[in-house]
């Protein structure tokens, strides 16, 4: 009766997970299935309301968004029951493995206390003569304890072969979370944890840099040619990046269409180089359907690139690195941001570009580092590309700028004071007056009382010429005579 009930129940909640996946005309897939079966059973609470919140806003979501809501709410539950169980089960083998161990101490201490009172008779039998008695009798009780050892070894064989087989799944299960399905890479959950662990052992003894990669035309490939084409760009995507990267490198799927490397030992220069060959790689595939053999296209990704700094707290160094990578897909180009190549083949004519040459590197490898970084966020002001943005887009990119400029004020106005730079004042008050002026910028693009072209004659004429390759340059010969000081030094 109760079986035919659960039955009739679980037929019930399959029809209506159907038939929503047909009214959201939906591919028939596991996925879909598991999704609204466990949306309709009402056992998971928290993947109920995230897709109730769903369907408020989205009548008809993409696949995309009930994917991110199955990874999100589904698997690590899976996980967790799968976990649950196992240690139940191990829990199980625990107890029987201390009954086992219970049993073996019962049984020495019962030899042991025959073995005792049998010495007193020993002394005894000799005399009277009943030693071959006694003997038999020790003979007897070892054959029994050795009966019972024999037992006990092969039990606790048994329930060792099943803790290990235990700890074998939990480790598979604990691998299975950390791991996305869809991309065979790791997770959100083992990016966190990768990189937590890496910041903790690391020290920053050795550098250690981050590539976060976003596919610019993947939302294009899901719309026109549905998600089962998208999860195989996803697929290839992710296949590529692991190709392309290096042993001991971490590649894990952050969300959505975006991916992220972690790249230990790694410095900024050295994220670049990898950033460019991922794109190359990328953009080399080109992509058809396997049914037809229709040509779909290419894949255009943009690519950010940080490098960690000393007592950077997580949370600032993936920002950086997003700072970097929403700045390239921005300047509209198939390119890794913090880029250092003198010309792109995509730019159009008479676009003008600033491009970063060694001689305006003082020596000090922060100031160049951030140097370079300003440099490239005026070159997504000067592209073509931004004409086409909407005011709060371009506000956007303005705020990185300040963001950026601010930082990298600071730092170089704490490293002058450290070498006794004797113009140190009006250096910060130049820095002040830029910091305004970039801030009025802001304010009057937003409001619509100033043009795309005052902000690039700023960046160009007052910020890069006037102040980076000039205004900087007179304390370049400060920190060149400090280097040299400390070269001179003898070490310790």
């Amino acid at each position: 009766m109760y079986a035919d009930a659960d039955r009739k129940w679980t037929e019930l909640i399959a029809v209506q997970a159907l038939q929503q996946i047909k009214k959201l005309d939906l591919a028939l897939e596991p996925k879909s299935f598991d999704l609204w079966f466990s949306y309709y059973s009402g056992r998971n609470r928290p993947l109920v309301e995230a897709l109730n919140r769903l369907l408020a806003t989205s009548p008809k979501p993409s696949w995309l968004q009930m994917a991110q809501i199955h990874e999100q709410y589904l698997t690590p539950y899976k996980a967790a029951e799968r976990i649950r169980s196992l240690g139940s089960q191990v829990h199980v083998q625990s107890n029987s493995l201390v009954d086992v161990i219970e049993e073996a101490s019962g049984a020495a201490q019962g030899y042991e206390q025959r073995l005792s009172n049998a010495a007193p008779r020993l002394a005894i039998e000799r005399v009277d003569g009943g030693l071959r008695q006694l003997v038999s009798e020790l003979m007897s009780w070892t054959d029994e304890i050795q009966s019972t050892n024999s037992q006990l070894v092969g039990r606790l064989k048994s329930t060792a072969e099943h803790l290990r087989d235990l700890q074998d799944q939990l480790d598979q299960v604990r691998l299975e979370s950390m791991i996305d399905p869809l991309t065979d890479v790791g997770n959100r959950r083992y990016f966190d944890a990768s990189l937590a662990r890496l910041l903790k052992d690391g020290a920053n003894a050795q550098p250690l840099a981050l590539l976060l990669i976003d596919v610019d035309n993947f939302k294009m490939f899901n719309d026109r040619h549905g998600h089962i084409i998208g999860d195989d760009i996803l697929r290839l995507t992710a296949s590529t990046i692991k190709q392309s990267s290096r042993h001991g490198d971490i590649v894990c799927r952050y969300g959505g269409d975006e991916f992220a490397i972690i790249l230990p030992n790694t410095s900024l220069e050295g994220a670049l180089l990898l950033g460019e060959k991922i794109q190359a790689a990328i953009a080399a595939r080109e992509l058809h359907r396997r049914s037809t053999h229709e040509n779909l296209g290419r894949l255009i990704v943009s690519i950010g690139a940080a490098e960690h700094r000393f007592d950077e707290p997580p949370e600032a160094f993936i920002e950086r690195a997003d700072h970097w990578m929403y700045a390239a897909k921005q300047s509209g180009r198939d390119r890794s941001n913090l880029d250092d190549s003198s010309q792109s083949p995509q730019r159009a004519r008479g676009t003008v570009e600033l491009v970063w040459h060694r001689s305006y590197a003082c020596g000090e490898v922060m100031i160049d580092r951030q140097h370079r970084e300003l440099f490239d966020i005026a070159n997504v002001i000067l592209s073509t590309h931004v004409e086409s943005l909407e005011v709060p887009q371009v506000i956007d990119i303005v705020e990185i700028l300040i963001a950026h400029v601010t930082e990298h004020f600071s730092y170089e106005e704490s490293v002058l004071e450290a070498v006794g730079y004797d113009r140190l004042d009006a250096h910060k008050v130049e820095h002040e007056r830029l910091l305004s002026r970039a801030r009025q910028l802001k304010e009057a693009v937003a409001c619509g009382e100033s043009s795309l072209r005052e902000l690039r004659e700023f960046l160009v004429n007052i910020v890069v010429v006037a102040h980076l390759l000039k205004e900087d340059r007179q304390f370049f010969p400060v920190l060149e005579g400090q280097r040299s000081q400390e070269d001179a030094e003898p070490s310790a």
